[in-house]
């Protein structure tokens, strides 16, 4: 059902207008009654030509401009209501300036009360009409006479409506999304959020996200223009209930989303162009951000002609390519708008950033991703509302931007390289320090890595593939030094007691000359092979002291080469005493 939103100066007709084209009275409070204004927005639906039509009617009167931003949140068609006997007015003008900030292609504008005037002042206002939206995206729109009072002119209305709803596309390929713009209890039933579902389907018993604070809730029932329904789409308007959540948890300026695909954020870039009367962003002043049916209060800097950065005070749900409407409090004024180009920039706005964010022909994932060249892909999928890039490759859960493994591995080249030269001893770079010397994550290094023939990764090690441990002539006489010293008995003295700098000590244990047994204690291969295969001269079941006599070790040796005995399963430990298992070998 595809919605038709209204827009216009307060008392030109826009609610009446409305009830003639529906038979419902969109007025839906005492006070707006007793008032004879809208001041809330208001609902009901007809058949307009070959369509079932949903309206939103809007308020005039500026001090309820936050309630009109929040009805032309994902209409499909606008009408712009202007009296004929009261003309172009200063909210008629800031409608126009909204909508065409918005981005509204599709609509109708509408001459309202023409009973009330000549054919020549009727004439005057639609002329009028015309010249003010030339130049925007309202220039093309039909401009058409109506009464709602004697009906003139309606039958050329609806079928004005009809041929701009006919050339309507709704948005339901993309992920589920609805900005609040009521929220009740009822009870019996719960919570239930009300407003325009701007894009892909929603079905009962499925889990939506609640922005702003990530709460999800499941959707326990809907209702589409009264009627329950067991699935809404793009284009209509949607009561849902939702299990899971209190009142207070959602209102309007909220969104309802499928999980995981909007991004929240305070801090945002943005398009910049100035609306019709301001030509440029005004210095200092208390701005109002508005997008969907959130408001929020925030400041502005300005990072070229064209670009702004904009902070929010209270967080709200984004997607790149969101279009954002901003005002001026103190004039009370539509001042400019723009399009959400990074929901989350880096703390520093270098030039780069700027250069790619106006290249607006690529798609907003590769934007995005070029930026920061590696991006969680929950991140990415918020940040652009469920889209994935196509310059990019998906590692684990990041995407990492074409190019990058070319660039990370020529930096671990560069970086092993010069380990191995300061440390020739050592099997090579550790890959969590190698990951963070570069500056990426760690599956993203070992990516690049397993990419390029030029380093290997063994045992955590990066090296390169020719790379190998050798000895020189003094590192070679004092292993073997350290060799018949240790062959002399199996009371081995410590580690650190062997005169060995402790690369080299490692390089002899990594070589398999040591067998490293604990933190200070080592002996030779040979000296455990010659251990094992005497294991059996001992009893079926014997002590650690009798392990020890057999051997000639103090207890300092025995236990842990038992306990490392026990890890290998050479030996099985139960109680105070050990028995050898069957075919152990180390």
């Amino acid at each position: 059902m595809p919605i038709v939103g209204t827009a216009g100066h307060v008392d030109h007709g826009k609610s009446t207008l409305v009830q003639m084209l529906t038979g419902t009275d969109p007025d839906r409070w005492a006070e707006e009654k007793a008032r004879g204004l809208t001041i809330d927005l208001g609902f009901a639906s007809a058949r307009i030509g070959d369509h079932e039509v949903g309206f939103v009617d809007v308020p005039g009167h500026e001090r309820f401009i936050k309630n009109m931003l929040a009805g032309v949140v994902g209409v499909d068609c606008a009408l712009l209501v202007v009296s004929a006997d009261g003309g172009w007015m200063p909210q008629t003008e800031e409608h126009a300036r909204i909508l065409d900030l918005i981005g509204a292609p599709i609509g109708v504008i509408a001459i309202t009360r023409i009973d009330l005037v000549d054919h020549e002042l009727v004439e005057l206002a639609s002329l009028e009409a015309a010249e003010e939206v030339a130049g925007t995206s309202l220039a093309d729109w039909p401009v058409v006479p109506v009464s709602a009072k004697t009906g003139d002119g309606i039958e050329v209305l609806r079928a004005a409506i009809s041929d701009a709803l006919d050339r309507t596309t709704a948005d339901v390929e993309r992920p589920f999304r609805m900005w609040v713009d009521r929220s009740f209890h009822i009870h019996g039933a719960g919570v239930v959020v009300t407003g325009t579902v701007e894009r892909g389907e929603l079905a009962v018993d499925e889990t939506v996200e609640i922005l702003p604070g990530l709460q999800t809730a499941r959707v326990r029932g809907l209702q589409q223009h009264d009627q329950t329904v067991p699935f809404v789409r793009a284009g209509s308007r949607a009561a849902v209930n939702l299990g899971n959540v209190d009142l207070d948890d959602i209102e309007r300026g909220h969104m309802i989303a499928t999980p995981r695909t909007m991004f929240e954020t305070g801090r945002f870039v943005a398009t910049w162009r100035p609306s019709r009367g301001f030509d440029s962003l005004p210095q200092r002043g208390a701005f109002h951000v508005h997008t969907g049916t959130a408001d929020a209060a925030g400041s502005i800097r300005r990072l070229t002609d064209d670009l702004l950065l904009i902070s929010t005070v209270s967080p709200i749900a984004l997607n790149s390519g969101d279009r954002i409407v901003i005002r001026e409090s103190g004039r009370q004024a539509v001042v400019g708008g723009g399009v959400v180009l990074h929901p989350s920039p880096p703390a520093r706005i270098r030039k780069r950033l700027i250069t790619i964010l106006n290249d607006t022909d690529r798609p907003a994932a590769d934007r995005l991703l070029s930026i920061d060249e590696v991006l969680p892909d929950e991140s990415l999928q918020r940040q652009t509302g469920g889209s994935v890039p196509t310059d990019g490759t998906l590692v684990g859960g990041d995407w990492v931007v074409n190019g990058l493994n070319d660039r990370v591995a020529n930096k671990a080249k560069a970086i092993v390289a010069e380990y191995h030269e300061q440390h020739p001893l050592r099997p090579g770079v550790e890959i969590a320090p190698l990951s963070d010397r570069i500056g990426y994550p760690r599956p993203v290094v070992i990516a690049a890595i397993d990419a390029t023939e030029a380093l290997t990764i063994e045992d955590g090690y990066v090296a390169a593939p020719d790379f190998a441990v050798t000895l020189d002539e003094t590192d070679r006489r004092a292993s073997e030094f350290a060799l018949a010293t240790l062959e002399k008995s199996y009371a081995v003295p410590r580690a650190s007691n062997l005169d060995l700098a402790p690369d080299l000590l490692h390089a002899l244990i990594r070589r398999g000359d040591f067998v490293q047994i604990d933190t200070d204690l080592v002996f030779t291969k040979e000296q455990i092979e010659r251990i094992t295969g005497d294991l059996t001269a001992l009893p079926t079941e014997f002590t650690v002291s009798e392990f020890g006599n057999h051997f000639g070790m103090a207890r300092r040796h025995s236990v842990p080469l038992l306990e490392w005995f026990d890890k290998r399963a050479i030996t099985r430990r139960s109680g105070d005493t050990r028995t050898v298992r069957n075919g152990a070998t180390a």
